[in-house]
């Protein structure tokens, strides 16, 4: 995983609001709609930020005192699901 990649929020095809902790996104062109917990919210407002991986791992491991490879894999997860929804990308 190379920890400088940024995303970006594929804002020709989203609506999104921040609702409490969460994130509620609406893909409107598949009429999708999609809801990120307390933690996905935290990785969508880093990426919105134009955060690197390297820097939403870092502010996640420091708030959540997960092991960093436990993390970086996680992350990597999330981000490859967002990224096939087509709601981010490189």
């Amino acid at each position: 995983m190379d920890l400088s990649q940024k995303y970006t929020i594929n804002t020709e095809k989203l609506s999104w609001r921040v609702i409490d902790d969460e994130v509620v996104i609406l893909n409107l062109d598949s009429g999708n709609y999609y809801d990120l917990n307390a933690v996905g919210a935290r990785i969508w407002n880093a990426i919105t930020k134009k955060k690197s991986l390297g820097e939403i791992i870092e502010a996640l491991k420091e708030e959540y005192q997960v092991d960093g490879k436990r993390l970086e894999n996680d992350l990597k997860k999330i981000l490859l699901d967002l990224e096939k929804e087509q709601l981010i990308k490189k």
